[in-house]
């Protein structure tokens, strides 16, 4: 009888402590190019995990909730072309529901990409 008290007692204290989980929900893909500064605001009940960007342009300046996160610097080739370039820290960065993702390049030809994926909270 004790055991079973236990087991059953046991049991209620991990679903009364239980937290919401991810679910997977879609690849995104987001981009913009020319001379602008564009933003993305992160769904309520969903939570991005920007996995890389790339950027054609010399930089591009990365921003979350108006704040300055980094900048990303592309890479020029030996023709003096552009080229994509993915950031040294390749540690995807967790963004919770309502951050706005934004970002700006002063160049006139920038073409900018955030690969993110995007999770539902499930409770």
């Amino acid at each position: 009888m004790k055991r079973f008290l236990f087991i059953v007692f046991l049991g209620l204290n991990l679903l009364g402590y239980s937290q919401g989980n991810l679910q997977f929900n879609q690849a995104l893909l987001l981009n913009a190019t020319a001379n602008n500064s564009t933003q993305w605001t992160v769904p309520a009940g969903k939570v991005w995990k920007l996995e890389s960007m790339g950027v054609n342009a010399s930089a591009v300046y990365v921003y979350f909730n108006g704040t300055m996160a980094f900048e990303f610097w592309g890479a020029t080739g030996s023709t003096g072309n552009n080229g994509y370039a993915r950031s040294a820290n390749s540690s995807p960065i967790w963004m919770p529901a309502g951050t706005v993702v934004g970002h700006y390049s002063n160049a006139t030809t920038a073409y900018r990409w955030f690969s993110i994926l995007e999770f539902n909270i499930v409770p």
